[in-house]
């Protein structure tokens, strides 16, 4: 779990990274002082704890107990937060609490927000070598695990009408390594992970940057340190937490942002493929 494999701990830094794997959520959002006091350490052992684990100091361990959150969280619990947040939300003065209006106003307001955050959170270099590398590959592979997967294949479908051979893939235990012995040397992978990078979806990661060095991941969790290392490339997506709106919507967002991009690279290109597109719409449209 840690970026530091089997790293040599007192027992003091072990209780700090045991109550991190218990409770990631209270780790990501105490101070370090309400750490050392609900471990019964000090602060001192707190952030040397988070250096022996592999991160530069509490606020990156911090960050990364926050991105593993998802993992443990079910889905009432989280559906559960953003109706808080939708309850929260200010609304208009006029309307009355609890209409279908003022819910739908809330919820689009908290899209749009995650919808602008994008531009504060992403590394824009990063995004511009993305559009460039995904524009000059010879194929495309969207990765993706759940909603994940959704997104990956609706990035499929843009890209595919930019000219480009896009193809969405999923995995997860086993069905992993067929996914990663599909890609090569030349491909491209964008991996779609909006909220956390999970398990499986690591474990992608390592095996296909033995393959291919042009990794592009999109999500508000920070990487793996290796990862990282590997050659991994993080397009951040802004913290959807406390947010009424889903996490798909600044993923889509991003991706909706590079295909504009790649489209402005290679216009000729990206009009031929919608022409023929919309012929065969038009074809099964009669």
């Amino acid at each position: 779990m840690w970026p530091v494999d089997a790293p040599e701990l007192t027992r003091q830094e072990e209780a700090i990274a045991h109550y991190a794997l218990e409770d990631p959520l209270t780790f990501a959002t105490s101070s370090g002082s309400a750490i050392a006091t609900r471990t019964k350490t000090s602060e001192a052992s707190v952030a040397r704890a988070a250096k022996k684990l592999g991160f530069g100091n509490v606020k990156e361990m911090k960050t990364f107990c926050a991105s593993r959150v998802q993992e443990t969280a079910n889905l009432q619990s989280v559906l559960s937060g953003r109706l808080d947040a939708l309850d929260a939300d200010d609304g208009s003065p006029a309307d009355p609490p609890h209409t279908t209006r003022r819910t739908v106003t809330s919820a689009l307001r908290s899209a749009a927000n995650l919808v602008l955050g994008v531009e504060e959170s992403v590394d824009w270099s990063a995004v511009e070598d993305a559009a460039i590398r995904l524009g000059e590959s010879p194929r495309v592979i969207v990765y993706g695990l759940g909603t994940g997967y959704s997104i990956a294949q609706y990035a499929e479908i843009e890209l595919s009408r930019l000219g480009l051979d896009a193809r969405a893939t999923t995995g997860g235990g086993h069905a992993n390594a067929q996914a990663a012995f599909q890609v090569v040397a030349d491909d491209v992978v964008l991996v779609v992970a909006p909220r956390a990078i999970f398990p499986d979806i690591e474990r992608f990661l390592a095996a296909v940057l033995r393959t291919t060095q042009h990794v592009y991941v999109i999500t508000q969790a920070s990487l793996p340190s290796a990862l990282h290392s590997a050659g991994a490339c993080a397009l951040r997506l802004p913290s959807s937490g406390g947010s009424g709106a889903t996490d798909a919507v600044g993923a889509i967002a991003l991706l909706d942002a590079l295909v504009a991009e790649i489209a402005r690279r290679h216009p000729r290109r990206a009009l031929e493929a919608r022409t023929i597109a919309q012929a065969y719409r038009d074809e099964f449209s009669r």
